[in-house]
């Protein structure tokens, strides 16, 4: 069988035309055995039209042995090609890599000039396809790309990603984002697509989007090395809203739902003991007490004024009984508490030196908040704040965007000095997911525990307020609020302002405030 195998061979190279055989006058017959011959059944040499006899058919008689004393050495077969990359530089150039589960072996130059074109070759050595090539596809200054190549219909051919033959890889500088840094401006894209044996590469600037994405992208990679589920949790919703690529939002997701398990959405005093026993009506506290008055000591700055043209600032003794009638304030402040109480733990969570309760997810919009209160059975709750929300609207005009619950436990909470973010180009902290729209003011409206509000003048590059020299300390104002009050700044004030609630020296009992965005109309 193995001598068959090997005439098989032989006649498959006689007609490639790679073997060159002695001459003959007779053709070769196959045997019954499979071997060829030109003898005939009987095994007497076949006489052909010029045949010369017994002794001349004997000498033409073809072996194998002489197939193989007469075949010239064989030309090595070229090695099988993995790709061929094709490079476009539109304005910088780039160096390229391809690395492998195999040793590939190159043809072109890996260095691509801006404005330039390059074609490389690159081949795998004999035998070691296997059913698909994995590998990396390296651009400077990008982060290595994954790729496959398939060779048989159990292997997969992707660029990027699993089941993708298209690809946009994004290369940005390093983005310091827990620092509020500004986000660098420009990157670097690279256009791929892997198909018929070619793998396209086009490199272009990036996109202001493609910038932001590859920015944010990074960070949810940050912030999934910290364990912290706060940070991953915001970082992960702004990743969203900036289309991060799936592959990158699965991870974080990931992240987020092993540290669920592991109870770490459950901050420290946010447990429903911890909240039964501080967030209770019967510790609110009412001290009494003056506003105070900090001018700056030069006279005529202008942060001394009153009222600049077109702030408006109030607040309005008693407001949230005007609105849904006596005692609404101590009602309102039992239903949400008995709502964060009856949610799923991690509804309540820090920020800013106090507790934020919303839903879940933490989104902050009306809806969210409404359906969170009616599964936690606050039906009457719910419709207050629907109420709320429209006798807002129609007293301070614009519509409610967003609404914030904030939890003081006790005097030792805060709420740090900040301006409200009415617009994209004012910064929001690091993890702030909010997705702003243009703003007209800000009411708040205040449960419980009596709290200082401490107001400030601005004399910063975003302030309208000019500071009256080097040493100017700017003017600073405490304000009491207490249960039931609402307070309403609008745009031009928020701008020129700030505000904050300080920690109570002297100790507070429990406080809610319900704050409303309200968006312009």
């Amino acid at each position: 069988s193995s001598l068959g195998r090997c005439e098989n061979r032989i006649m498959d190279l006689v007609l490639k035309g790679q073997l060159a055989t002695a001459p003959r006058k007779t053709p070769l017959l196959r045997g019954r055995s499979g071997s060829f011959s030109n003898l005939s059944k009987d095994g007497r040499p076949k006489a052909g039209k010029s045949d010369e006899g017994p002794l001349r058919a004997a000498n033409t008689a073809v072996t194998v042995a002489s197939l193989l004393l007469n075949t010239p050495p064989l030309s090595s077969s070229p090695s099988p090609v993995l790709f061929r990359l094709r490079v476009a530089c539109q304005s910088f150039g780039t160096t390229v890599h391809v690395a492998a589960n195999a040793e590939l072996s190159v043809n072109g130059s890996e260095t691509c000039a801006a404005q330039a074109a390059e074609q490389i070759t690159y081949s795998l050595p004999m035998g070691a396809q296997g059913n698909q090539t994995d590998g990396q596809l390296m651009l400077e200054g990008f982060p290595a790309i994954p790729f496959a190549v398939a060779h048989s219909k159990a292997g997969s051919t992707f660029i990027g990603s699993c089941g993708r033959w298209r690809y946009t890889a994004l290369a940005t500088p390093h983005w310091d984002w827990r620092h509020a840094l500004e986000r660098p401006a420009e990157g670097k894209a690279a256009d791929l697509e892997l198909a018929g044996g070619v793998l396209s590469v086009q490199l272009r600037p990036a996109t202001s989007a493609e910038v932001k994405r590859s920015c944010q992208q990074q960070a949810l990679r940050d912030a999934q090395e910290t364990g912290d589920y706060d940070e991953l949790h915001a970082q992960l919703t702004k990743a969203r809203l900036a289309s991060a690529d799936l592959e990158t939002l699965e991870k974080g997701e990931e992240k987020l739902k092993l540290m669920r398990k592991q109870r770490m959405h459950v901050a420290a005093g946010c447990g429903k003991d911890e909240l039964r026993q501080q967030m209770s009506w019967e510790l609110i506290t009412t001290p009494q007490g003056s506003d105070a008055d900090r001018p700056c000591p030069t006279r005529d700055c202008p942060c001394n004024e009153p009222c600049n043209p077109g702030e408006v600032l109030s607040i309005t003794s008693g407001a949230l009984d005007q609105c849904l009638g006596p005692g609404a304030d101590r009602l309102l402040f039992e239903s949400l508490v008995e709502a964060a109480l009856a949610s799923e733990e991690g509804s309540v969570w820090p920020a800013g030196g106090k507790l934020i309760f919303s839903a879940f997810d933490r989104n902050q919009s009306v809806n969210a908040l409404v359906r969170t209160l009616e599964s936690a059975g606050q039906q009457r709750c719910a419709q207050m704040m629907l109420k709320l929300v429209q006798s807002s609207e129609a007293t301070y005009g614009g519509f409610v965007s967003a609404v914030q619950v904030n939890f003081h436990c006790s005097g030792e909470s805060f709420h740090d000095q900040h301006r409200d973010v009415y617009g994209a180009k004012q910064r929001a902290g690091p993890n702030c997911a909010c997705s702003f729209k243009e703003c007209v003011g800000t009411v708040c409206y205040s449960l419980g525990s009596s709290r200082l509000c401490r107001l400030c003048s601005m004399v910063d590059s975003f302030s309208a307020l000019q500071p009256c020299g080097d040493s100017c300390q700017g003017r600073e104002e405490h304000r009491w609020l207490r249960s039931g009050d609402a307070m309403f700044f609008n745009a031009k004030w928020n701008q020129n302002h700030s505000h904050g609630i300080p920690k109570m020296s002297s100790g507070s009992g429990p406080r809610i405030s319900v704050a409303f965005l309200l968006g312009a109309s």
